[in-house]
C-alpha cells in the first residue's frame, strides 16, 4: 500500500467496528499507567528481609512477566542485585530466604505463578504481590504480605505500564534500584508524545506506525534490537502475536550476528515474506550499531525487506516506553488490516479451557 493512501487505517468507522473491545483506547493509557503505578508504590512498606535481599525472582507469565524483563533490561546498569523472571510452575533451587520473590499476575489466578508462589512461601522467602485481585490478593491478605493492586477490566497485555512500573517502584522502595520522580516523569512525557505521534487520528502519510503495519501485511515480522530495547523487541513479538494475530519472532543483538544472519536466505519459499525491523537507540553500544548495519547489508544482499526504526528519548526508560507504544499501535493496526479485532485471544482461551478440563478429569 503506498504511503499517503491509508485506506481503513485513516477511516475511523471501520477501525472502531473492528476494535470492539477498544484496544486503541487501551494503548493510549500507557502514560497514565506509568504515572499511577509509580504513585501507588510511594506508600509501599517493606520489611527488612525485603530490603536486604541478594536477588529478586519475579514470578509471572505473559504481560506480567514482560514487566520483569523490561525492568531488568532497562535498568541493567543500576540494579543492585540480579533480577530473574520465572515463567514456570517451579522455582529454581537458588531461590531461598535471601531472595525477594515478587509474584505478578493481572488476574491473580495465573496457575503457574500461584504454584511458584506456594513454593516461595514454603521456603519462607520474603514475598510481595502485584495483582488486580483474585486468589493472590487473598493470599496476600491472609499472610499479611506487601501488596500492590491496580485497576483491571481489560487485556493483561494492555497493562504493561502497571506491571513494569509497579515492579520498578517496588525495587526502588526496597533500595535495590535507583529511580526518581524526574526520570519517571520524563518517561510519562515520552509515552504521551508517542501516543500523539502514532495514534489513530494521525493519518498514514504522517504516521510511521500505520506505514509499518501496511508493510507487515502478509509478511513474517522479525524484530531485532540490542541493549534495553532487546526486551522491547520481545514485547513487539508478543504483541504482533496477540494483537496482530500473526506469527512473529524477535532476535537480540549481538547474539543474532552469531547465528541468525547465516539463515537469512532460506528457505527461499519464505524469503519474500519476511520483514525485519531493527529498533535502534542512539545510546546503543557502537559495536551493536555496526552489527545492525552489517545485518541490514546482508538482508539487502538476500533481498529481504527490512527497516530501521529510530527510537528517541532522554533515558533508556523513555526510549523503551516510546518503542512500546509504537509496537502496540503497529500490532493493533495490523489486526485491522487483517480484518480482526485485536483484543480476543481465542487460542489462549482454548489452552486454558483444555487445561481446566484436564484438572476436572484428574479429580474424577
Amino acid at each position: 500500500m503506498a504511503v499517503g493512501v491509508g485506506g481503513i487505517l485513516d477511516d475511523p468507522g471501520p477501525m472502531r467496528r473492528y476494535d470492539a473491545s477498544a484496544m486503541l483506547d487501551a494503548v493510549a493509557t500507557l502514560p497514565a499507567q506509568i504515572a499511577d503505578g509509580w504513585t501507588r508504590t510511594r506508600s509501599l512498606m517493606l520489611a527488612e528481609a525485603h530490603t536486604t535481599a541478594r536477588a529478586v525472582a519475579l514470578l509471572g507469565m505473559g504481560g506480567s512477566a514482560i514487566g520483569g524483563d523490561l525492568v531488568r533490561g532497562i535498568f541493567a546498569d543500576r540494579l543492585r542485585v540480579p533480577l530473574v523472571v520465572v515463567r514456570d510452575y517451579d522455582l529454581p533451587a537458588w531461590v531461598g530466604r535471601e531472595t525477594l520473590v515478587i509474584a505478578s499476575s493481572y488476574s491473580g489466578a495465573t496457575e503457574e505463578t500461584i504454584s511458584a508462589l506456594g513454593t516461595a512461601l514454603e521456603r519462607r522467602c520474603p514475598v510481595a504481590i502485584i495483582t488486580t485481585g483474585g486468589p493472590m490478593r487473598e493470599v496476600a491478605s491472609r499472610a499479611s504480605l506487601p501488596l500492590l493492586t491496580f485497576p483491571g477490566g481489560g487485556q493483561p497485555r494492555a497493562a504493561v505500564g502497571y506491571s513494569m512500573t509497579l515492579l520498578a517502584g517496588s525495587l526502588e522502595r526496597a533500595g535495590l534500584l535507583q529511580l526518581g520522580d524526574d526520570e519517571v516523569g520524563d518517561a510519562v512525557t515520552a509515552a504521551s508524545s508517542a501516543v500523539e505521534h502514532f495514534g489513530p487520528d494521525v493519518p498514514t502519510e504522517r504516521n510511521p506506525a500505520k506505514q509499518l503495519a501496511w508493510s507487515l501485511v502478509d509478511r513474517l515480522p522479525v524484530v531485532e534490537a540490542s541493549g534495553a530495547l532487546a526486551v522491547v523487541a520481545r514485547r513487539w513479538k508478543a504483541q504482533l502475536n496477540e494483537n496482530g494475530k500473526t506469527a512473529a519472532f524477535s532476535e537480540e543483538l549481538p547474539e543474532a550476528t552469531h547465528n541468525a544472519v547465516v539463515g537469512y536466505g532460506r528457505p527461499e519459499t519464505i524469503r519474500d515474506h519476511l520483514y525485519v525491523v531493527f529498533l535502534a537507540s542512539p545510546d546503543q553500544h557502537a559495536r551493536n550499531a555496526l552489527r545492525a548495519s552489517l545485518s541490514a547489508q546482508l538482508l539487502g544482499m538476500a533481498q529481504i525487506a527490512h527497516q530501521v526504526v529510530a527510537i528517541g528519548g532522554s533515558s533508556a526508560l523513555a526510549q523503551a516506553v516510546s518503542a512500546i507504544v509504537m509496537g502496540d499501535y503497529v500490532s493493533t493496526y495490523l489486526a485491522f488490516l487483517y480484518g480482526d479485532d485485536p483484543s480476543p485471544v481465542e487460542a489462549i482461551g482454548y489452552v486454558k479451557a483444555r487445561m481446566s478440563a484436564s484438572d476436572d478429569e484428574d479429580d474424577e
